[in-house]
């Protein structure tokens, strides 16, 4: 229920997208009651009539998104699909599926094509996408999230070979929003530097304290906390190709972090830490088990800790084409991160869990700039990752990128820094008092004299 909640809660008018999907299902459960009634009466011509009726209104007059100049954008591969969309508005979750298939060619650029999607493509969901929106809410399926489903989700994504993501995420190897001053002079590496430590200062880390960061990926930031702040630091992931380069590169550098391979539901229960992030993970536990994770980190912590979770989310009052984005990325690149949504869930998750919010950041255009970085960089290395990976595959991460610098860049999606201590009487509030929310003296104000 409670994703349906989410639903509910993102909507802002009674007519937004998914107020009118959770009416369709509605409408489907009703007529697939009926149609068992009719059954059994022997109504035999209303159980065949009315199924090719709505046959027929959704795949030619739903269907029909409309004219659109197809070939300025698109060459056709494959005969059938240019017999069924040239000249016309395609579903843009059929546009990608044919494009992972091969079945046509951007002409030019994929980003710079996706940013005239608008002149060829329809934002509305098509049946198939329907379907599997529909199974997100079964039992069984991937949001459910066990442990067995996460540590196969976890490496279906991750357990690629190290150059497969260093082709798109470059030196710095974070896949997570970097925080940029200027984009347009500045490289990726820095911008990457720049979000680590100010993670760093908005925890407050300081030498010698115990830091733990939950999903740490290639523990970039373990190593960062550990070098420049003197944390004693350790990273947990699922993947094993992430923490075997983890290790090396804590080698390489002398760095003594410590990276554990086990679900963060393993972590035991005796170790206590001073401080603690989930850096765009907690989005992968799912909205099912969102509470029993902000619990576990809260048993983690100490007393007079500060937690920090970056987690990618989505705008309130979403329309057809967030809907199309977000469906996308739940389809083929994270199936089991369902727990993106608008900042208010996040925060009544955390309030419930007993957390206090100190501060929130939203970071989402700078995500736009750290994807469209992603994409240069993968874009340079397409012929190398080619030589190597299946075409599908590489045609997919050339739409997930584009796509996703597009969405972040208008604010279809977005990123939350969200700091947080623990709601009790006894926490020492006044250690934040003269202190922005990265720990620095707040400056005089110029117009205040003595």
């Amino acid at each position: 229920m409670e994703k349906v909640y989410v639903g509910w809660s993102t909507s802002t008018h009674w007519d937004a997208p998914p107020i009118q999907l959770m009416a369709t299902a509605l409408a489907l459960i009703a007529v697939t009651v009926a149609e068992v009634y009719w059954l059994f009466k022997g109504y035999f011509a209303l159980v065949v009539a009315v199924p090719v009726i709505i046959y027929v209104l959704v795949e030619y007059v739903y269907m029909n998104c409309g004219p659109a100049n197809t070939d300025k954008y698109i060459t056709f591969k494959d005969k059938a699909c240019e017999r069924r969309w040239k000249g016309k508005r395609i579903p843009i979750a059929d546009l990608v599926e044919a494009y992972l298939d091969d079945k046509f060619a951007f002409k030019g650029d994929v980003l710079e094509a996706l940013r005239h999607r608008d002149e060829y493509v329809s934002y509305r969901i098509t049946p198939n996408l329907f379907k599997f929106l529909l199974n997100q809410f079964l039992p069984g399926s991937v949001s459910f999230y066990d442990k067995a489903t996460s540590k196969r989700e976890i490496a279906d994504h991750y357990d690629r070979d190290c150059d497969f993501f260093n082709a798109f995420l470059g030196e710095s190897m974070v896949y997570t929003c970097g925080i940029w001053k200027d984009p347009k002079t500045e490289t990726l590496e820095s911008a990457q530097k720049r979000k680590m430590s100010t993670i760093c200062k908005k925890l407050q880390l300081k030498s010698g304290q115990k830091y733990l960061d939950i999903g740490c990926g290639w523990g970039t930031l373990a190593r960062h906390a550990e070098k420049y702040f003197g944390a004693k630091a350790t990273g947990v992931t699922l993947s094993s190709e992430g923490a075997g380069y983890a290790k090396m590169r804590n080698q390489q550098e002398g760095c003594n972090a410590e990276i554990l391979t086990m679900d963060y539901r393993d972590i035991p229960k005796s170790r206590i830490f001073d401080r603690i992030s989930a850096i765009e993970m907690a989005e992968h536990v799912g909205i099912v088990n969102f509470q029993s994770f902000l619990a576990q980190v809260k048993a983690h912590l100490t007393d007079d800790g500060v937690f920090l979770m970056q987690v990618a989310g989505l705008r309130q009052g979403s329309s057809f084409e967030d809907v199309a984005w977000g469906l996308f990325m739940a389809r083929y690149i994270f199936p089991a991160a369902d727990a993106s949504t608008p900042l208010h869930w996040y925060v009544r998750q955390l309030e419930l869990a007993g957390f206090e919010v100190r501060s929130v950041e939203t970071i989402g255009r700078d995500y736009s700039w750290t994807l469209n970085a992603w994409y240069n960089n993968f874009m340079s290395n397409e012929a190398k990752v080619s030589k190597k990976y299946d075409l599908r595959l590489v045609n997919l991460w050339k739409i997930f990128l584009a796509w996703s610098t597009i969405a972040s860049g208008q604010g279809s999606a977005t990123c939350y820094q969200i700091t947080c201590i623990k709601n009790t009487y006894k926490f020492d509030r006044d250690r934040f008092v003269g202190q922005n929310v990265e720990g620095d003296a707040v400056n005089a104000d110029p117009l205040y004299k003595n």
